[in-house]
């Protein structure tokens, strides 16, 4: 080890927690959870449109992304996974 290396760790350090902080994002499925709920079981209106929309052969996450509008389409993306768990479980498998 040289005198450098101590700096040269300490850059790379700082330069993958800058590239990585942006994507640090966590899931807060609970919340995603009720939005989706009540998309799906409490609003007439917007749980038609999405069975609609469903049995066109749309996918059922960018119906929601749609329906829900931008900010909530940025959790879903978040937590993909477990939506696409959820929505599976619930019927609503999305496209592959």
């Amino acid at each position: 080890m040289t005198n450098r290396t101590p700096f040269l760790l300490a850059v790379i350090a700082g330069i993958c927690l800058a590239v990585s902080a942006p994507h640090a994002q966590t899931c807060n499925f609970a919340t995603v959870k009720q939005h989706i709920d009540r998309v799906i079981d409490r609003e007439p209106e917007l749980g038609a449109l999405f069975r609609k929309e469903f049995k066109e052969g749309y996918d059922s996450i960018a119906i929601l992304e749609k329906i829900l509008g931008e900010e909530t389409a940025k959790q879903l993306d978040i937590c993909r996974f477990d939506v696409a768990e959820y929505l599976t479980r619930r019927g609503f498998p999305p496209a592959h």
